[in-house]
């Protein structure tokens, strides 16, 4: 009496084929747009660094110190921090609607909605 039963269970729960490309497919263009976003942030950082201690080592080279690499690489880390700031600090609230989301010439804001509605 199990092994039917059994059976049927493990039959329904394996994926198949078909569900998983289309599961893929429905997600569209936006699903990889997290990883996108979070290669750049680490190539900003990566290229800031590789280009601010090569900088530094060519200084260190030619004008015979040993300084100039670990204070550019150092920078390289802070200015590869400060432009993913600048351009990826934006951080939109989950769940709170934008000003594109509220009705034309309501002019009240989504707190002032919802306290008059208790």
């Amino acid at each position: 009496m199990g092994t039917p039963r059994a059976a049927s269970v493990i039959r329904a729960m394996s994926p198949r084929p078909q569900q998983q490309r289309a599961s893929l497919l429905s997600h569209g263009p936006d699903a990889s747009s997290g990883i996108n976003e979070g290669m750049r942030v680490l190539s900003y950082l990566i290229s800031g660094v590789a280009l601010y201690g090569v900088l530094g080592w060519v200084g260190d080279r030619y004008l015979g110190t040993a300084f100039l690499l670990p204070i550019g690489i150092v920078l390289g880390a802070g200015l590869g921090i400060f432009v993913i700031i600048r351009r990826f600090g934006r951080v939109e609230e989950v769940g709170a609607p934008s000003a594109a989301t509220l009705p034309a010439g309501s002019g009240q804001s989504s707190t002032d909605k919802t306290e008059g509605t208790t």
